[in-house]
């Protein structure tokens, strides 16, 4: 939770800045471009062993990323060291993108089919989710054949599981629910027969008028 919340709280602030100056995209590539940096191994390591200068880390930063971003991106990675958040760097990636798509009323869709759609079919899926949403959404298609067919569509925290294999794993799970229902059935049957046996004798049992048959 307190991860979440710092990332939030740098990505609103860098947010906020490239707003002001136009550079949204820009800012937003950076970002994830510091973040697969400061993913690497071995910088990784350089930048959070506490035995390495202040100085070190620096210099590593600068030679790294000044000829490839923009100014505020590079304070902004010199700052994460700085306050020793380098694993922090991914989620603030993540949170600056969500605001990025926010701000202009986009949804990254990540589409799975089990065959390629032609550019028809991505418009028309498209334009259902768009429907759906009520975002501009941004379609990021991949193909899985263990779907068997059909489509999966994930919207942020939504999923859409339109595929025959979730299809046919419900119906399955639709028959068992109704065997299991009518083995409960029959054996409340047997068990009320049983207890009809119980009686001592046929002449005890009283017998239906016309009315109750």
């Amino acid at each position: 939770m307190l991860k979440g919340a710092i990332a939030r709280r740098y990505a609103g602030a860098i947010f906020d800045l490239a707003l002001k100056q136009n550079t949204l995209d820009r800012t937003l590539e950076d970002v994830k471009e510091i973040a697969a940096l400061f993913a690497h191994r071995k910088l990784a390591y350089l930048l959070r062993e506490p035995k390495i200068s202040a100085k070190r880390k620096e210099t590593a930063i600068r030679e790294a990323l000044a000829s490839r971003v923009l100014p505020t991106s590079l304070n902004l990675a010199l700052l994460i060291v700085q306050r020793e958040l380098v694993d922090y760097m991914q989620n603030i990636a993540t949170e600056l993108e969500k605001l990025v798509l926010d701000y202009r009323n986009q949804a990254v869709a990540e589409i799975t089919t089990a065959a390629p759609l032609d550019e028809k079919q991505q418009n028309l899926v498209k334009k259902a989710l768009e429907r759906k949403t009520g975002k501009n959404i941004l379609m990021q298609t991949r193909v899985d054949p263990r779907i068997l067919g059909g489509i999966v569509a994930r919207v942020g925290d939504q999923v859409i599981d339109g595929s025959v294999r979730y299809r046919l794993a419900a119906l399955r799970q639709s028959l068992l629910t109704e065997v299991s229902t009518a083995s409960t059935d029959l054996f409340s049957e047997e068990l009320a027969a049983l207890s009809n046996n119980d009686h001592p004798a046929a002449s005890d049992v009283t017998q239906p008028t016309q009315a109750q048959v």
